[in-house]
């Protein structure tokens, strides 16, 4: 796989229904691709929050001998953000409240699919 497939897994999952957003980034913080449905332009730091964002969870996690960090999920009030490692990359999808996760799952392995297919 390629990074043109990785653009188009990441724009089918985010034209599903109640996905707003969707990144990957390196675990150094730069973007490789980002696709938003209210916003076309990609949030200067963003990427580097990202980064942080996953680094700080799997820190906390080996602190408090938990294993591994499968998935950050962060809620807010008006919805969800899973943030997944994905080897070297940071995947990242923003979705409404309420949404069944599960109901995008298939979609979201098939954007850690292209995203593994990169290296």
């Amino acid at each position: 796989m390629n990074g043109s497939e990785l653009e188009l897994a990441l724009k089918e999952l985010i034209e599903t229904e109640g996905v707003n957003a969707g990144a990957v980034v390196t675990r150094d913080g730069i973007m490789v691709e980002f696709l938003n449905r209210h916003t076309p332009e990609a949030v200067s730091p963003l990427s580097s929050v990202v980064a942080m964002m996953a680094i700080t969870a799997e820190k906390c996690t080996r602190m408090f001998k938990k294993g591994e960090v499968e998935e950050l999920i962060t809620k807010a009030n008006n919805g969800v953000l899973l943030t997944e490692r994905c080897g070297e990359f940071i995947f990242i999808v923003a979705v409404d409240k309420g949404i069944d996760l599960e109901s995008i799952k298939l979609r979201r392995e098939k954007v850690k699919s292209a995203i593994e297919g990169m290296v």
